[in-house]
């Protein structure tokens, strides 16, 4: 019976095999080649996967020749996860060619027939350098670094070409506010063992974005000589002012691996050999173009290509009962940094602090994303009210040009909700069982002793009279002074400087809490450069390292509260491209920044 049972189990697993395979269709592809080396072979290799056919025609490459092929050579494997088998079959044709000419070369579609269908690979393209310039070669004098081909040349001194660390843009020209993409790339001639950034490049004057970066090496001509580079880093910059922009040159400690030869006897073989070098990276700089003037009422700083649109919910209001008006942005562009609309609601509606909500993602060279600003409202009147319309406005760099959206009017009716206070009544009845609650006796015909029965006559009359009058005053002055602070926009930054710092504070603290040290770093520098920009009213595109000190000491505060502010930001910009630190590191840095804060709230300014 045991047997039996395996025999089935094992008539199971092939036919599942067999099905899986039928069930799988054929498919012909190119292995996209790789830039290589004029005067160097490479190999050209088509891939046929879950299927078999004849040997496919060798393609004809502009500034190459054929030396051999196709050579063939086939891969299979199995594998069961979950219960489940899936299998799979390749097979691929490889040609041999040499790199005549240094030129871009397309390699054409070859077809190949599987199974009675005729199946086509894609077009693809790849770079043919040039070989090493024999006046720039640094490989003449030094040794140990690769050469064109990947040969390991012998120990010897290192050039400054051979190994090197450059900043580069994305464009060479940009508006303010349109983003730019910075890329570190290293460009060396050797193995290397370790890349530790010693101090990064500054990107001052710029908001900045890291983006993703895959790890792999390329070959690339630069200055006469062919390289194996790497991005190290890259970064989405948004330009806060208009000029020339240079980005510092950095510093890296580098470790190279030369090769030094062994005499083995009978035989010569070579060992490793570790240096490890200092270089600095390139100084790069952004022309910044300024905006066009006259910059249209309502702009706020928006830069791309965006649209606008507001919501209401629920749309059928009530007195005392809240509802919730958003204002909604979509878009690409500089998304992330847009400001807070200013929405102007009708008297007998009140508001509360707005809520911003932003969700973006990376795409391609710039960013892409939603952002969305809730107002809490509260209609205090019965009546008919509008909420007017709050344009958008918005610079789009393709086109040179301002670009206006006008949102729609909101007309809305507030019914009659629940009342907040209570309609006293007099007691008619009383229930016998309560026997902790006094029986309030009702009284009728009752006059002020020589009131002669007029309630006008009485003091309390006159003092409730002068009362109401001295509340009235006091509504219209505090009123008043409400329409004042209102319009002292520089002011009302000032006010609230130190809660909103706080509540930004409070979203550091919970990513240093949850252990994510990058959101930590960002967002503690992003709330220190709020709190700056807001209590000494300064535009963000005007507040730079280098002038905080200067305002901050003109503000009241001492060199040594401005030297520490300094040294936080400082910090949050160098922990967001070293290693992870230690808890008692971060917690310290979160300390500095509250007691920096904290010394800058305790002025008293004249």
């Amino acid at each position: 019976m045991s047997t039996l049972y395996q025999r089935f189990t094992l008539f199971c697993l092939i036919l599942a095999t067999a099905l899986t395979a039928a069930a799988q269709q054929p498919s012909f592809s190119l292995v996209q080649p790789r830039a290589v080396v004029e005067g160097r072979n490479f190999t050209l290799t088509f891939r046929l996967t879950d299927g078999d056919g004849n040997e496919p025609s060798a393609p004809r490459l502009e500034n190459c020749t054929l030396l051999y092929g196709p050579s063939t050579s086939t891969m299979q494997s199995t594998q069961i996860i979950n219960g489940k088998m899936s299998s799979s079959y390749s097979k691929d044709f490889s040609f041999v060619y040499r790199a005549d000419k240094a030129g871009s070369v397309t390699v054409p579609s070859v077809s190949i027939t599987s199974g009675g269908k005729t199946l086509h690979s894609r077009e693809a393209t790849f770079n043919i350098l040039p070989d090493d310039s024999p006046a720039s070669s640094g490989g003449q004098n030094g040794g140990g670094a690769r050469n064109s081909s990947g040969a390991q040349q012998q120990v010897g001194n290192i050039n400054a070409d051979d190994l090197l660390v450059r900043v580069s843009f994305s464009k060479s020209s940009v508006y303010e506010q349109e983003p730019v993409v910075a890329t570190i790339k290293v460009y060396t001639k050797y193995d290397i063992n370790s890349f530790l950034v010693t101090t990064q490049p500054a990107f001052e004057g710029f908001l900045c974005e890291e983006l993703p970066v895959q790890l792999e090496m390329n070959l690339e001509h630069y200055n006469g000589q062919n390289y194996h580079t790497a991005v190290v880093k890259r970064l989405l910059l948004y330009p806060q002012k208009s000029g020339k922009l240079s980005v510092n040159s950095g510093k890296y400690d580098v470790t190279l691996v030369q090769y030094e030869a062994v005499n083995m006897g009978f035989f010569r073989t070579s060992r490793p050999v570790e240096k490890t070098v200092t270089t600095s990276s390139n100084a790069a700089t952004l022309n910044v173009k300024p905006l066009p003037e006259p910059r249209p009422a309502g702009f706020n700083g928006a830069v791309g290509t965006f649209t606008a649109s507001v919501s209401l919910e629920p749309e059928l209001l009530k007195t005392n009962e809240a509802a919730t008006y958003s204002y909604i942005v979509k878009g690409t562009g500089n998304i992330k940094f847009l400001n807070e609309p200013h929405i102007d609601f009708p008297a007998g509606i009140d508001t509360y602090t707005p809520k911003n909500d932003i969700d973006t993602r990376v795409s391609g060279a710039n960013m892409t994303g939603t952002f969305r600003t809730d107002f809490t409202i509260v209609p205090q009147e019965v009546g008919n009210f509008t909420i007017p319309s709050t344009p958008f406005v918005y610079f789009n760099p393709d086109k040179n040009e301002y670009v206006t959206i006008d949102t729609r009017d909101f007309d809305i009716k507030v019914a009659r909700g629940v009342s907040t206070s209570a309609v006293a009544s007099e007691q008619t009845t009383i229930d016998k069982s309560i026997k902790d609650i006094l029986y309030i006796k009702s009284t009728s015909g009752v006059t002020a002793k020589g009131s002669k029965g007029y309630v006008f006559n009485s003091t309390i009359y006159w003092l409730a009279y002068i009362l109401a009058a001295v509340a009235l005053v006091t509504v219209v002055l505090v009123y008043r002074r409400r329409i004042r602070l209102n319009a002292d926009v520089t002011g009302r930054k000032l006010a609230r400087a130190g809660r909103v710092a706080t509540k930004r504070l409070k979203e550091a603290r919970g990513y240093m809490n949850s252990h994510q040290n990058d959101k930590f770093y960002e967002s503690l520098a992003r709330a220190l450069w709020g709190y700056i920009s807001d209590k000494l009213s300064i535009a963000p595109s005007q507040l730079m390292r280098d002038n905080i000190a200067e305002k901050l000491e003109a503000y009241g505060a001492s060199s040594e509260t401005a030297a520490q502010v300094i040294d936080v930001l400082d910090l949050c910009e160098m922990a967001r491209f070293t290693p992870v630190h230690s808890d008692e590191e971060v917690a310290g840095l979160y300390a500095k920044a509250v007691a920096a804060i904290k010394s800058i709230e305790d002025v008293r300014t004249k």
